[in-house]
C-alpha cells in the first residue's frame, strides 16, 4: 500500500458532510440535498494474452464500463418528477451529476462528473412504520470523469 503523501488537515479525512451534488437537467445546474447515498464504478476489461508456454506474454485492454446508483429521499424524487416533461424520472432524459468534495480546512475541491446519466425506473417504496422514505435508483451513466 502506498504511503499517504497528502497529510490530513487538522486530522480530517474526506467525509459525507463535504459532498455537494449538482444535477444538470437543463442548461443550468441545480444543487440537491435529499441524497442518502451515492455509488459509482468504472471498470476496464483487462485480459492476459498467451503464446508459447503457460505464462502470459502481453495484456489486452477492452472496453470501459460504468455503473452508478443514488439513494434519493421521496421529497427529492417528487421534485424531480415535477420538472420532468412526463412526470416520471425516466422523462428527465440524460443529465450530468456533478459531485464536489469541498475540503473546508484547506479550500480544495475535488470534482467527479457522472455524464449522460438516465433513470430507468420510477419507484415508490414504503413500509409500515417507515420514518424516512427513500429508494436506491440506478443512474446508468454514459461515462464518468474522475477527479478534476
Amino acid at each position: 500500500m502506498p504511503e499517504n503523501t497528502t497529510p490530513l488537515i487538522n486530522g480530517r479525512a474526506y467525509d459525507w458532510s463535504m459532498i455537494e451534488f449538482n444535477f444538470s437537467f437543463t442548461s443550468s445546474s441545480q444543487q440537491v440535498y435529499g441524497i442518502k447515498a451515492i455509488k459509482w464504478n468504472r471498470n476496464r476489461k483487462v485480459e492476459s494474452n498467451y503464446g508459447v508456454g503457460s505464462q502470459p506474454i502481453s495484456r489486452g485492454y477492452g472496453n470501459w464500463t460504468y455503473s452508478a446508483s443514488i439513494d434519493l429521499d421521496y421529497a427529492t424524487q417528487v421534485a424531480f418528477q415535477e420538472v420532468s416533461p412526463d412526470g416520471t424520472l425516466m422523462g428527465l432524459g440524460e443529465f450530468d451529476l456533478i459531485v464536489h468534495f469541498a475540503h473546508p480546512e484547506d479550500g480544495r475541491t475535488v470534482t467527479t462528473t457522472l455524464h449522460k446519466c438516465i433513470f430507468s425506473e420510477d419507484v415508490m417504496e414504503a413500509n409500515q412504520d417507515d420514518t424516512d422514505l427513500h429508494y436506491e435508483f440506478q443512474l446508468n451513466p454514459g461515462y464518468i470523469t474522475p477527479f478534476s
